[in-house]
């Protein structure tokens, strides 16, 4: 009997060992879930989960443009090549896409970050965001962001 026991304590023992270290070191974040105040970062040096939070945030369908454009570099210019960009927002929110950032680097005001999609707990896809910090503000760069992707759909013109 007390094999039998200690052999089951092993088992558990190691399945626990497994799941910790197979845990995200940071929490995905959940397009769903996500609301206007995560769009706003402002510490100057962001942890992972707040940009996982506001990435989740902008593809958000039912969070307003309004407060993607602020947060976005040259907002009101580039509201209407924003809305092409995330037009796929919806197919996140049903899919329940949830959004993990891996890696940031900070260089005074500008900041580049490995964000991607994971769908049942493995990425889907990924890419380097750039971001400028304006008034205490991290704002997405589109424009860097989509150039250092080889494009984004529909080849948008973002003013400036």
């Amino acid at each position: 009997m007390k094999k039998i026991v200690g052999a089951f304590a092993a088992l558990v023992s190691a399945g626990l060992v497994t799941v910790g270290l197979a845990a995200p070191a940071v929490a995905d974040r959940s397009v769903r879930d996500a609301t206007v105040a995560d769009l706003y970062v402002r510490d100057a040096d962001p942890s992972l989960d707040a940009l996982a939070g506001q990435f989740a945030a902008l593809w958000n369908p039912s969070l307003p443009m309004s407060a993607k454009a602020e947060v976005s570099y040259h907002g009101n210019s580039v509201a209407p090549a924003l809305q092409g960009i995330l037009s796929q927002g919806g197919v996140y929110d049903f899919l329940s896409i949830q959004e993990r950032a891996t890696s940031k680097s900070i260089a005074g005001n500008t900041m580049t970050a490995t964000l991607s999609g994971v769908m049942a707990g493995f990425p889907a896809s990924s890419g380097t965001y750039s971001y400028i910090r304006e008034d205490g503000l991290w704002k997405v760069d589109w424009k860097a962001t989509c150039a250092g992707m080889g494009g984004c759909s529909g080849n948008p013109d973002f003013g400036y």
